[in-house]
């Protein structure tokens, strides 16, 4: 019974990051090793607010990452566990130096960190 409730999340996670944006936001929580703001992943992957919105919640409900409320910002983090961590690494397997889309979203990431004050999003 357990290897069934094993394989049925695996599937569902495997679903979960199936597609293009999740996929993507996805990867700029596993590469940015923060916690991130909806609107931090919004604006790095230029993709409108509830497009953004979706596949967080898809992610969610897959398990593989956590959402909290903090005043008005969505805060997002990855949810480990061993099966999340090796779908995390088969992720990250995919290099960034080959993949534009990949690279300017962490290249906006990276940015979009940098106007944090106090390692707190302000643009909320």
């Amino acid at each position: 019974l357990c290897i069934f409730a094993l394989m049925k999340d695996a599937i569902e996670a495997f679903k979960a990051i199936g597609e293009a944006t999740r996929f993507r936001a996805l990867r700029l929580l596993i590469d940015s090793k923060v916690e991130l703001c909806a609107c931090e992943i919004i604006d790095a992957l230029q993709k409108p607010q509830y497009t953004i919105s979706k596949s967080l919640g898809a992610l969610v409900a897959a398990g593989l990452i956590v959402e909290r409320r903090e005043g008005r910002m969505m805060m997002y983090e990855l949810a480990h566990s061993k099966l999340n961590d090796s779908l995390f690494a088969a992720v990250t397997s995919v290099p960034l130096a080959k993949n534009e889309e990949l690279s300017a979203d962490h290249d906006r990431i990276l940015a979009r960190l940098a106007e944090r004050e106090g390692n707190v999003c302000i643009k909320c």
